[in-house]
């Protein structure tokens, strides 16, 4: 497969960017990265090793010897283990200039400057001049991708857009920070110009990389987030236009691809024995792995927050939910997210009750909430090593977009008939009722975000949505979440207490100075001409 050969040449391409300073004693205050640009094998290597750059929302950071994802810090779910950074670090506000398990601040720049070596390179490479093109789009994408990441965690931050060498001179290596507005401008016009340059789809073994809509879809977002909602709301519909996308029939099944889906607008994609993650391992339930698993637990407001099949929220007295049977007829996308007592799994069903084989509590291996979570497990499998997985992390599909468009045009417009339209797709290809007509844009407002919730549950979206619609605090300050606590009666029956409080991590903390990171002390002790972030 040619996405084999990809993933070895980016291994030996890693080395000749990363190394060669090494091997030919060249001064190690840059990369040479000449010959590496002249010919059309090893140049493409480069870009295609420049894409492993974008990070998963699996492993979304690295707390100092264990990684997690956002959704253990939002009111999504919590990691079972104490002494993980989200809930040692983040979750009792402790976020610090000197400690932050979620800083990316290097890593980025890390790879901005692998982008802007490719940008540079490319520009008197000696390759075909439409592939050269393409190639620069694609690192520019990358590089509007990592600038976007960093300024959902800081805010404005440097710009820079090309290789920085040391005989620049110390004071021009200390770049001051940009606005956020025009850091939004370089990366929407980054997108905008690239898309010009890409392909409107690309083959089977080309997946996963950078496409016209990959940057209009990403763009979209990017506008989104930055509240310029005409704007945005035009990149996502220009998705919508393309008619080359559409929701994939079965949601459970679309987490169990690698990629290569109608939906799927940009994957990044794991193939074994080369590239692989390690989600299944992580977070599979207890006895389904011999020596690990479980950190997802999600908990009971995200549980609740799921509606009956019939559309009404569970606190509706007309839904028909029964606290004491609280899984029937819900929306189907809650049995395809999340495992719960009596969820049929790998051939087993789930035990979650005391006692029960994963029960709550049962030991350190075991639920802290009384949930595991099912999305992105691999159930076709068995146990899971790891580094086995291969599922694909959807960075980019087509229902987000739809997502995306019904917020920027509501906020833009109101809520007119296309905004109707793209959120009932959605709850349509679920096995949910259309949404209720006659809103206005508020309520409409509150339906999105709440169809947010569900339909991009745990894919790293939802702590950055509290985030950027200033709900953070509200949402996760003193707050206490809770589980669901089972018992097993003498007939076979269950008892249901769902006022179980979830102790690991204890009460969250969420202060006004946490709707941005601070940037690493380091770096400001580095850089004189670097101001950090208010509270730090």
């Amino acid at each position: 497969m040619k996405l084999r050969h990809i993933l070895s040449v980016v291994i030996i391409t890693s080395c000749l960017l990363g190394c060669e300073s090494i091997i030919d004693k060249r001064p190690l205050d840059r990369i040479d990265a000449n010959s590496v640009w002249k010919e059309q094998n090893t140049a493409e290597a480069a870009i295609f090793n420049i894409y492993s750059r974008i990070s998963t929302g699996f492993f979304d950071t690295n707390n100092g010897g264990y990684i997690f994802s956002t959704c253990n810090v939002s009111d999504e779910s919590r990691s079972k283990s104490g002494w993980i950074g989200s809930n040692k670090v983040i979750v009792p506000g402790n976020m610090e200039a000197t400690r932050n398990p979620m800083d990316v601040w290097k890593v980025r720049y890390e790879s901005i400057r692998d982008c802007n070596i490719a940008v540079e390179s490319l520009k008197t490479s000696p390759i075909e001049e439409n592939l050269r093109n393409r190639l620069n789009a694609e690192a520019r994408f990358v590089r509007a991708w990592l600038y976007f990441d960093l300024t959902r965690r800081y805010g404005g931050v440097p710009l820079i857009t090309v290789p920085q060498q040391l005989n620049d001179g110390i004071e021009a290596l200390k770049v001051s920070r940009e606005t956020y507005e025009n850091c939004i401008d370089f990366i929407t016009k980054e997108l905008k110009e690239s898309a010009e340059l890409l392909p409107n789809s690309v083959a089977n073994e080309e997946w996963g990389r950078a496409t016209k809509q990959a940057c209009d879809a990403l763009n979209g977002r990017v506008l989104m987030y930055a509240q310029r909602w005409s704007e945005a709301a035009n990149y996502s519909k220009k998705v919508i236009d393309s008619d080359q996308f559409k929701l994939y029939d079965d949601y459970n099944a679309l987490f169990q691809t690698n990629g290569r889906t109608e939906e799927s607008i940009f994957d990044k994609l794991f193939l074994e024995p080369d590239r692989t993650h390690s989600w299944d391992y992580y977070n599979i339930p207890y006895g389904f792995t011999p020596d690990f698993g479980s950190q997802t637990n999600p908990v009971q407001e995200m549980v609740d927050s799921y509606e009956m099949v019939n559309g009404k929220a569970i606190t509706d007295p007309t839904s028909g939910y029964d606290p004491q049977n609280p899984y029937k007829d819900r929306d189907p996308r809650f049995n395809a997210t999340i495992l719960y007592n009596g969820a049929p799994f790998k051939g087993k069903l789930i035990e979650t009750y005391t006692g029960g084989a994963q029960g709550l509590l049962k030991n350190g291996l075991c639920t802290v909430t009384g949930y595991y979570i099912r999305k992105f497990i691999e159930e076709s499998k068995g146990a899971p090593s790891k580094g086995t997985s291969t599922v694909s992390w959807k960075e980019l599909r087509y229902g987000e977009v739809l997502l995306n468009y019904a917020e920027a045009q509501n906020e833009a417009a109101g809520p007119d008939n296309s905004v109707y339209s793209a959120i009932n797709q959605i709850r349509n290809r679920a096995g949910m009722p259309d949404i209720t007509a006659g809103l206005d844009k508020d309520a409409m407002r509150e339906v999105i975000r709440h169809e947010r919730k569900i339909e991009l549950a745990f894919e790293n979206h939802r702590y950055w949505d509290l985030i950027r619609w200033g709900k953070a605090k509200e949402v996760l300050n003193d707050k206490q979440f809770h589980g669901m606590q089972i018992t097993k009666n003498d007939d076979g029956s269950f008892t249901y207490d769902a006022s179980f409080i979830v102790t690991r991590g204890g009460t969250q903390v969420f202060n006004d100075r946490q709707y941005l990171f601070p940037i690493p002390q380091s770096e400001i002790n580095k850089n004189s001409n670097l101001t950090q972030n208010p509270g730090y």
